[in-house]
């Protein structure tokens, strides 16, 4: 009996322990949707919201998104290049290994997570659960979706940090991929 009350305090502590970034209490007053809108990501109730960058964080996203293009440039020589949802740089494929979400995120001390991509999916993250790497199970932000038509990059401020979007571009010009990474604020 003694056994099976501590496992219970223990998964509760776990679960408290992995909520407590979306249950934070927020400054700012998020919405509760009823219903859910075609071609639009929702955030947990309670979760913080976006919001768009102010000039200062601006040269904060030009320099997250230069330091970003260099690493990626210098580590992984060659063009960038999807097929399906397998992304690749030169002769380096992403999907499965994590390298580069995991470098970039060396970049960034503090940072909340390493996201990379292609389309709707989530192909490569730097956050895990436990040993697993999260792909799966959260909505994909619409700045996503928005940097994949405009090729621009793009931040917005978010519980203290900012949250830079950056595209990948393949050797014709088109947005094949887009990276997100989250810069503290101090």
């Amino acid at each position: 009996m003694f056994r099976k009350k501590v496992l219970i305090g223990v998964t509760i502590m776990i679960l408290m322990v992995s909520l407590t970034g979306c249950a934070k209490e927020s400054k700012v007053e998020v919405p509760k949707l009823t219903q859910p809108q075609a071609g639009v990501s929702q955030l947990p109730e309670g979760h913080p919201t976006e919001t768009p960058a102010t000039t200062v964080d601006k040269a904060v996203q030009t320099a997250a998104e230069t330091k970003i293009i260099d690493l990626l440039n210098k580590n992984y020589p060659g063009d960038w290049k999807v097929s399906g949802t397998t992304l690749s740089k030169g002769t380096y494929t992403e999907n499965g290994n994590y390298k580069m979400v995991d470098d970039v995120e060396k970049l960034f001390p503090g940072t909340m997570g390493v996201s990379i991509f292609v389309g709707e999916e989530r192909i490569s993250s730097s956050v895990k659960q436990g040993t697993e790497r999260v792909l799966k199970g959260y909505a994909t932000p619409t700045t996503v979706g928005e940097v994949m038509k405009s090729g621009t990059t793009t931040s917005s401020l978010i519980s203290g940090y900012l949250k830079v979007y950056v595209p990948f571009m393949d050797s014709s010009g088109k947005t094949v991929a887009v990276i997100t990474v989250s810069v503290p604020q101090a």
